[in-house]
């Protein structure tokens, strides 16, 4: 994962370094990490789960992909998450992935959430 751009930076990858400080931003992002790991687990879970992203269209070195054109261990994002919830039906979901090009490489820099 990277930061994402603000209006005063550009997206930045994080360092080593900063991953593991302690400051209040890196343990908000832990905290956050942590809270959704369950949900983007498939079952059966694995100790190295395969992530395969489908091909779409990039703008300006950004990129946003639907949950549905993410897989994890074959299974698409939507319907992990899906699986792990404890109410959401489907339809009821949309999740999007954004991501960025830094140095040459792909990073998420953003998750957006819909429930309705």
């Amino acid at each position: 994962m990277a930061e994402a751009a603000t209006s005063s930076s550009p997206a930045q990858v994080g360092s080593p370094s900063k991953c593991d400080s302690n400051t209040p931003d890196v343990r908000k992002m832990q905290k956050n990490i942590g809270q959704i790991r369950t949900s983007f687990t498939p079952k059966p879970p694995t100790s190295n789960p395969k992530v395969e992203v489908a091909q779409i269209p990039v703008t300006g070195g950004k990129a946003v992909v639907p949950a549905d054109k993410v897989a994890i261990d074959g299974q698409s994002l939507d319907k992990v998450i899906l699986s792990n919830s404890t109410g959401v039906k489907p339809g009821q979901l949309d999740v999007n992935v954004e991501s960025t090009k830094i140095d040459d490489a792909w990073y998420v820099t953003n998750l957006d959430f819909n429930l309705g």
